[in-house]
């Protein structure tokens, strides 16, 4: 794939991803069948799309294109923020008018974050850091965003198991299960553990994938603090104070990603490829 065709497939991407946005945020149709907390999450979402993800994407892109090594690991991470969050939305929300949209921009999102991946295999990842830098920090980091995750889903789910009931979050939502319990327990969460202990192991996977995962974090955690944001100011039950902590943990997450990427070496990504 060429990089014009690869720029367009990224503004088809960004295109879906607005109307989606702007679909959601303003045809109340859209979230008609959903609860008011589900109803306020989604809006919120879309708003935090349209005018943090998009533009993200777009920006890391360009510098990507441009031959960045750095942008290479933000676009990844971006990738891997829309699928997380297009997932949720093709399989937690009522079937309405952009179901297919939604189908259409998942896949496309996937199949550009396989192609990134899949090139990789021509480039010597491992080699762009100067290994001799300790990987203690990102460790850290990782294992312990994984452990206060780990912590606060088995928080709200074991209680539940134990009475036999629902957890709180889960019948606000009205949804039969919380996706994101189900992603981050059964995919995103062990993937930073593996991901931590290939870095221990200075494996070039371990390389890679830390900085995406970094940029998914300061992402993720910005869009929690949006969604509980507007949910308080739409009187909804929430805590504020989650917003905050929110906050901290994306400046943690950008903090660490500059102290990681400060060991990558200077070249062209493209120029790499060529050779």
């Amino acid at each position: 794939m060429n990089q014009r065709i690869f720029l367009l497939l990224i503004i088809l991407l960004s295109l879906f991803v607005a109307v989606i946005s702007l679909g959601g945020i303003f045809i109340p149709a859209t979230y008609l069948h959903e609860t008011a907390d589900w109803r306020a999450q989604g809006i919120a979402q879309d708003i935090f799309d349209l005018c943090f993800a998009v533009p993200a994407l777009l920006i890391a892109t360009w510098f990507y294109l441009r031959g960045s090594r750095i942008a290479f690991f933000t676009v990844v991470g971006q990738l891997i923020f829309l699928i997380y969050t297009l997932i949720i939305y093709a399989f937690s929300l009522h079937f309405n008018a952009f179901f297919l949209l939604y189908c259409f921009t998942l896949g496309l999102a996937s199949y550009l974050l396989i192609y990134l991946l899949w090139q990789t295999g021509s480039l010597n990842v491992k080699g762009w850091f100067a290994i001799e830098r300790s990987v203690t920090l990102p460790m850290i980091y990782l294992l312990s965003f994984a452990a206060l995750f780990y912590m606060l889903w088995l928080n709200e789910i074991i209680p539940a198991l134990i009475s036999s009931s629902t957890p709180a979050a889960l019948a606000e939502s009205g949804l039969p299960t919380n996706p994101v319990y189900v992603l981050d327990l059964s995919i995103l969460l062990p993937g930073f553990v593996i991901t931590a202990l290939l870095l221990k192991r200075r494996h070039a996977l371990g390389y890679l994938f830390t900085p995406a995962i970094m940029t998914f974090c300061a992402t993720m955690t910005l869009s929690i603090a949006t969604l509980v944001i507007y949910e308080y100011r739409s009187g909804l039950a929430t805590s504020f104070t989650v917003a905050l902590i929110m906050i901290a943990l994306a400046i943690v997450s950008i903090v660490v990603f500059l102290r990681t990427i400060q060991g990558v070496r200077s070249g062209s990504l493209f120029g790499e490829l060529r050779t």
